[in-house]
């Protein structure tokens, strides 16, 4: 057991009080803004990712994202001005919960080959196979060890939060950046 935080719009948490857990509900994601659309095919690759890696079904949703830090929602930038949000504390099996390196995680969104390798990916199946490589904590340290400049940001994804996995809850209005 581990102690995580999220960010959430207010609607997704009073969604979450309603059926009792709190899941990737795509009427509160990314893809309600039209700029970031182009992005879905990234998250479905990253929830089929979830789902072959920790075996356990998202039921058509996406993984909630977690961090191991608390979000300074002060500084802005988490949701649209003005919207109401709420940030949890939550406790959850390490089964439950799969790491992704946040960085690595920019290639899949971007369509980009992830090797240090000076080549583009032969085909799509080379280029998927790449973004594998974000799992891999191993890998991604040898990367810090080869490449002192850089560094890893773990991001963290899970299936669900049921409430009683829930320790706080801290409401805040979007301010912007």
């Amino acid at each position: 057991m581990a102690i995580y935080y999220t960010y959430q719009h207010a609607g997704a948490w009073e969604a979450a009080n309603a059926c009792g857990y709190l899941f990737g509900n795509p009427a509160y994601g990314i893809f309600q803004d039209e700029d970031y659309a182009y992005h879905r095919p990234a998250y479905d690759w990253l929830a089929g990712q979830y789902e072959q890696r920790t075996k356990i079904s998202l039921r058509g949703n996406y993984p909630v994202w977690l961090s191991k830090t608390r979000p300074d929602v002060a500084r802005g930038g988490y949701l649209e001005p003005g919207e109401p949000g709420v940030v949890l504390t939550v406790e959850l099996p390490d089964a439950h919960v799969l790491a992704v390196e946040a960085g690595y995680w920019t290639f899949a969104l971007n369509r980009c080959f992830l090797s240090f390798e000076d080549r583009e990916a032969r085909n799509e199946e080379e280029l998927k196979k790449s973004w594998e490589k974000m799992f891999d904590i191993d890998w991604c340290e040898s990367i810090v060890e080869e490449y002192p400049e850089t560094n890893t940001k773990y991001h963290y994804l899970v299936a669900r939060v049921d409430l009683g996995q829930v320790l706080d809850v801290t409401t805040f209005i979007e301010e912007g950046v």
